[in-house]
């Protein structure tokens, strides 16, 4: 529990608590400058709270500051202090608040949820315990929305936290968790389909397609009748590697006759014998004597060379076509062998394989359109059982809550009046909530209501302590805080509250006030930080 605030910007440097019910008692001016909220947000702040620290009136009027809090568990003390500068680090101290070594806050708080043995799944320390410090700056203390942590919360958050406070979530999470899956599913498939990964169609596609399939079905086994025996077997795949061969056969069939014709020609211009013009050089110089002879004979050899050349390379030529000519008779033999094999029947007509192989194929891609969209009415129907499952459940769930929480507060109700006064009533409605008492007839009841609801879930649950401002409490009347301040004592559990001083307490309050630990802040005039702001700001 927490066992005492230290702060040397105090006027009083220690203030104690003790277990039960702790009053952070004001001034009987009802005072609001003395520092009880201030006091109140600096508790939140020893439970890892950051309102505090937040505060621009807080680092304006008091300046840089720590806080020191000790918490004492199994007779046990344990000092830690925060920083309002850097409100994400607890520092570890020893029994002077000498600063020894830092951690997370996250990690504090971890520490604090186990030495309370607050370990409730998927709910965090701080989460639970700060919706049930009502504080003056919190902003959580709105009569008619008890379950927020702030005003901007979502409804569905904050009964999920009141679900999981009550230990009444893990069912409804394993199920939420089977509806993001299934939901997932259907959608990574959907998107599958919109990018034509997988096919898409609709009811009346469907049922035409079945339709179709019986029809084409039929047209193969009439097909088949009147194949050959070798092919009343013949598979779709079978079929295609028919037409396939038959293809590559008729391509290697064309380039052998292509190579045949090149490698006549070759043969026909492989004898070309290059003529010999020597012998008429006589004869072209009695037309033209002055003819230079030489040149021209240089000529001539140049052309012996060239027919040379040709030759040659029309001999390679023919050696390669030839050699081309070899393969392409074995491929065509042995696609021959291969078409043989297959069918059965090397004459088998290409245009019958392909009527076989394009029946085959719209029956394949019918199949698989009405497989997906089969697949895709299963993953609606799993969706829809998984929140259907997830509905009930959920309402079953708050419904076992409501009726608790409702019966607790009709109990507590019972014992803060000597008359008949309606209970407040929570009542949950989807993903949200109301609370409200019937026939209220003022803010006094309205917070009444509020007070009853936190001292039901104080009684219902883990829940280590409550933090009640003034604002809350002032507003209810004398005879009901009687009542309601036994109920805190009775609880078990730490609570404090801040209460304005009142020369008129009942003998009852008084009796309760003495019997608990009572913090008087300012008991001569002093405040919490040993003067007012508005003081210290005129100074």
């Amino acid at each position: 529990m927490l066992s005492e605030i230290y702060c040397e910007k105090f006027h009083q440097k220690r203030i104690t608590f003790h277990k039960g019910l702790n009053v952070v008692l004001g001034t009987s001016k009802a005072d609001n400058s003395i520092g009880k909220s201030s006091l109140m947000l600096i508790i939140d702040f020893a439970f890892g709270g950051t309102t505090y620290s937040r505060s621009s009136d807080i680092l304006k009027n008091v300046g840089k500051h720590y806080i020191g809090f000790k918490f004492v568990f199994n007779d046990k003390e344990y000092h830690f202090s925060r920083s309002i500068e850097d409100q994400e680090i607890v520092w570890k101290c020893d029994a002077t608040y000498t600063r020894i070594e830092s951690m997370p806050i996250s990690d504090y708080c971890e520490w604090l949820a186990k030495q309370y043995d607050f370990s409730i799944y998927k709910l965090s320390f701080r989460n639970a315990v700060s919706r049930y410090i009502r504080v003056y700056g919190k902003g959580n203390y709105d009569e008619k929305h008890p379950l927020h942590i702030v005003s901007t919360e979502t409804g569905e958050k904050a009964t999920i936290a009141l679900l999981k406070l009550f230990e009444q979530y893990k069912t409804i999470d394993d199920l939420e968790s089977r509806v993001k899956k299934s939901a997932d599913n259907l959608q990574t498939y959907t998107q599958a389909q919109a990018h034509n990964f997988v096919a898409k169609i609709g009811i009346r596609k469907y049922e035409q397609n079945k339709r179709d399939i019986l029809k084409k079905t039929a047209e193969i086994e009439q097909l088949s009748s009147e194949l050959d025996k070798g092919l009343l077997d013949l598979d779709s795949v079978a079929s295609e590697q028919a037409i396939e061969i038959k293809q590559q056969l008729s391509h290697a069939r064309r380039m052998r006759s292509r190579l045949r014709g090149k490698l006549s020609i070759i043969e026909n211009n492989v004898t070309y014998e290059f003529s010999d013009t020597t012998e008429t050089f006589s004869e072209l110089m009695q037309f033209f004597p002055g003819v230079n002879i030489h040149y021209i004979s240089e000529i001539e050899q140049f052309h012996r060379k060239i027919a040379s050349i040709f030759k040659a390379e029309l001999k390679n030529e023919k050696q390669r076509l030839q050699k081309q000519l070899i393969e392409f008779d074995t491929i065509i033999k042995c696609l021959e062998e291969q078409l043989d094999n297959l069918i059965k029947n090397p004459h088998l007509s290409k245009i019958v394989l392909q009527r076989h192989a394009d029946a085959l194929k719209t029956i394949e891609q019918m199949q698989r359109e009405n497989e997906s969209y089969e697949k895709t009415q299963e993953l609606k129907r799993i969706r829809n059982e998984d929140l259907s499952s997830l509905k009930q459940i959920r309402s079953e769930q708050f419904g076992i809550l409501e009726k608790n929480i409702n019966t607790e507060m009709d109990r507590i109700n019972g014992l803060l009046y000597s008359e008949r006064y309606n209970p407040p009533i929570l009542h949950f409605n989807g993903s949200n909530y109301t609370f409200h008492t019937p026939d209220d007839t003022g803010t006094g009841i309205a917070y009444k209501g509020l007070v009853v609801f936190d001292l039901a879930i104080l009684h219902l649950t883990k829940l280590p302590i409550l933090l009640h401002d003034s604002l809350i409490l002032k507003q209810i009347s004398d005879d009901a805080i009687e009542n309601i301040l036994q109920q805190y004592s009775e609880s078990g559990k730490q609570v404090i509250i801040a209460l304005d001083k009142q020369d008129s307490y009942s003998p009852k309050t008084s009796a309760i006030l003495e019997e608990n630990m009572v913090i008087k802040l300012a008991p001569n005039g002093e405040e919490l930080f040993g003067r007012s702001w508005s003081k210290q700001s005129s100074q």
